[in-house]
């Protein structure tokens, strides 16, 4: 059986378990309820939730124009905006645990006018941020879902230790290298890259464009995980939102376990997050819960957060890419 072949049966397997645990939910919770709450979506609480992501996708957006202006990068805001959904839509359609957006935002930039090694470095630097921001995060949702059900939040919490103890691993290791003033790309590795495009002169310029972030700006970084919390503190009144639009009003516990839900859900290597999504909700909350609607409608929550995230990027991908392919206009003599 092939590679190819391998991931569509995995993701197939994956897509059923979600839809068998979906069934399982629903049968538990009664149809008929589970009917009344979906039917009862209150659109002047999505009309909100639409305007929270808004805010979210600017805060992104303004957060990696502060690395790119401290580089002498300055893109408007509106481009930054699209490329941002776009890098979080091709993330999401793609294996890759939601990195598979980021190489192309850096292309993006990159074909803008942004040079290489700013516009990987502040790619890179951006996505460190996030991650150390949702690792502190998940940290403080284990510590509220123990409030609810301490097993569940205790065996998350190892997964979200081990996952920060790599990262923190890996960091420490780039960040001695380039204190070094050795790349972050390892001598065996250059030939690779070379055959993929990547030259010498630009990882070079990616090395020290990463030196001047992290060695050169420290209140700037400082500003920039700031902001990185202040945005996944909005995430999760995002989440209430969302709730509270489907019609229940949620616990900081219970948005605490549906967004550990999520977050494992989107550390595998799933495209779309098939069947993971909903998976993981039940996973957290529990079927033996005693209000199995609710893993329910966290699951139905986590989808329609992802379409709304995902959606919005293919469509600035599309129309990008119809106006590079239309014609330039004539005008008359």
């Amino acid at each position: 059986m092939s590679r190819e072949l391998r991931g569509r049966v995995w993701r197939s397997v994956l897509a059923l378990l979600g839809l068998a645990v979906l069934i399982v939910l629903v049968r538990r919770a009664g149809a008929r309820q589970v009917w009344d709450t979906l039917a009862g979506v209150r659109p002047a609480w999505l009309v909100l939730w639409l305007s929270v992501e808004a805010v979210i996708f600017l805060g992104f957006a303004l957060r990696w124009r502060m690395l790119l202006r401290s580089l002498g990068a300055d893109v408007p805001l509106r481009r930054l905006m699209g490329v941002r959904v776009a890098g979080l839509a091709v993330g999401t359609l793609t294996p890759g645990a939601k990195l598979g957006g980021e190489p192309l935002r850096a292309y993006l930039i990159a074909r803008d006018g942004v040079p290489g090694g700013p516009a990987i470095a502040s790619v890179a630097v951006d996505r460190a941020l996030e991650l150390v921001a949702n690792l502190v995060f998940a940290v403080a949702y284990c510590a509220l879902f123990a409030l609810r059900d301490r097993a569940t939040a205790g065996r998350a919490l190892v997964v979200v230790l081990l996952s920060g103890a790599a990262f923190a691993g890996a960091t420490v290791l780039l960040v001695r290298r380039l204190r070094r003033g050795r790349s972050i790309v390892p001598t065996r590795l250059r030939a690779v890259l070379d055959r993929l495009g990547a030259s010498e002169d630009a990882i070079g310029r990616t090395d020290e464009a990463l030196r001047d972030l992290l060695f050169a700006r420290p209140r700037m970084l400082a500003g920039a995980l700031a902001a990185s919390l202040v945005l996944n503190a909005t995430i999760l009144a995002e989440y209430g939102v969302l709730f509270i639009a489907f019609g229940i009003w949620p616990t900081l516990p219970d948005l605490a376990g549906a967004l550990l839900g999520v977050g494992l859900a989107h550390a595998l290597p799933i495209p779309a997050s098939l069947g993971a999504l909903e998976g993981a909700q039940a996973a957290v909350f529990g079927l033996a819960d005693d209000d199995p609607r609710l893993a329910v409608v966290a699951a139905t929550v986590a989808r329609v957060r992802d379409l709304g995230w995902t959606i919005p990027g293919v469509l600035y991908l599309a129309v990008a890419a119809l106006r590079r392919r239309a014609p330039a206009r004539v005008e008359p003599g």
